[in-house]
């Protein structure tokens, strides 16, 4: 279900209006790749680290639509709204910030099917209007990837909605191509685990990610999060 939806909205993406757009993170994909190489970390190994490099831009409004500027004109994107008809359809779109080093706008579509709510997290190039889709292992989107020091890999997680402790963490890799993407991602490394859940992540270098991990605990009948560090390292297995 969740991959036809991401096809049909992936077509009908900005009014209509033309875009070439790629799916990227499949699990079947990656469960063909290296893991990533999880090791034990300290806190202060994550304050140390490299945090977002994510920009909050407000871009232009025009009624009930946002509008970004690409090298290829203009795209106008419907505003999501929680009230924007009943029943199963498009809800409209969020927009999240942009990755000045990849020059990305980060999107998030919304639309209901079924009566069950889905998203998508969407990266739209700035330069020549191209978009990837980040496929999720879930019914909502992945959280929003951030960008190794040196560009050439993206990171980001999905928490399990409904599975307590559990997460999935995935690597892109970042290249460049020729028309109609400026640049490619593809599946790179990932690592998946049912004993933990991840509050975030930063690059501690370009081939090494920190993770700052939970679980949650019932303590006076309350969930109260322990935390727990590691490190996620890139596996040099993977030629791709």
């Amino acid at each position: 279900m969740k991959s036809l939806l991401i096809f049909l909205f992936s077509i009908n993406l900005v009014y209509g209006q033309s875009t070439p757009n790629l799916t990227v993170g499949y699990g079947d994909r990656y469960d063909s790749l290296p893991k990533l190489v999880i090791k034990a970390a300290t806190p202060e190994d994550y304050h140390k680290a490299f945090s977002s490099n994510i920009i909050n831009k407000t871009p232009a409004v025009e009624r009930k639509s946002f509008v970004i500027p690409t090298g290829k004109g203009k795209l106008k994107f419907r505003k999501y709204s929680f009230s924007a008809g009943y029943g199963d359809g498009f809800k409209g779109w969020a927009y999240k910030g942009y990755l000045p080093k990849l020059k990305m706008h980060i999107l998030v579509s919304n639309h209901v099917a079924e009566s069950l709510g889905f998203s998508d997290l969407v990266l739209l190039d700035s330069i020549n209007g191209s978009q990837h889709t980040i496929a999720s292992v879930g019914d909502g989107a992945v959280e929003i990837p951030i960008s190794s020091p040196n560009g050439d890999f993206l990171a980001y997680y999905y928490n399990e909605a409904f599975a307590a402790n559990s997460c999935f963490i995935g690597v892109l890799a970042v290249r460049k191509e020729k028309a109609p993407f400026r640049i490619k991602l593809s599946e790179y490394n990932s690592f998946e685990t049912d004993n933990w859940a991840v509050e975030n992540i930063r690059w501690i270098d370009s081939t090494t990610i920190i993770i700052k991990a939970y679980t949650l605990k019932k303590v006076a009948n309350e969930n109260m999060k322990q935390f727990a560090y590691y490190t996620a390292r890139l596996s040099k297995e993977n030629t791709n």
